[in-house]
């Protein structure tokens, strides 16, 4: 089973770029498999698995790809927002969504967010 998980955190120098910077990462990756279609040979299936309630909050989205030469991957992110701090988290195995572990990865973004500062 191939896994990588990946969090990236940006400070912003105020709260508003910040809360501007997690809107546009959410609306990005509510795209996501919208954009992997893009690809001839990609199809992609989106999910949304809402918002959590955690600081100014965090959002997490699923994405299934399949690709023509049979490759299956399966990616959870989530962005969230804690004042001028924005952490964006990843995790993706191969596999569909059955194989994600998305209540875990949701108290992951819990702990993320608020580990923060």
């Amino acid at each position: 089973m191939d896994t990588h998980a990946l969090q990236v955190v940006v400070v912003e120098r105020d709260a508003r770029r910040a809360a501007d910077y997690a809107e546009v990462l959410r609306r990005g990756l509510a795209r996501c498999a919208e954009r992997a279609a893009e690809d001839p040979d990609v199809t992609a299936t989106q999910k949304s698995y809402g918002k959590l309630d955690v600081e100014e909050g965090a959002h997490v989205y699923g994405v299934h790809t399949v690709t023509s030469w049979g490759a299956s991957d399966v990616s959870l992110w989530s962005v969230g927002r804690d004042g001028r701090t924005v952490t964006l988290v990843e995790w993706a195995q191969l596999g569909g969504f059955d194989s994600a572990p998305v209540p875990a990865f949701r108290r992951t973004t819990v702990t993320a967010v608020n580990k923060l500062h």
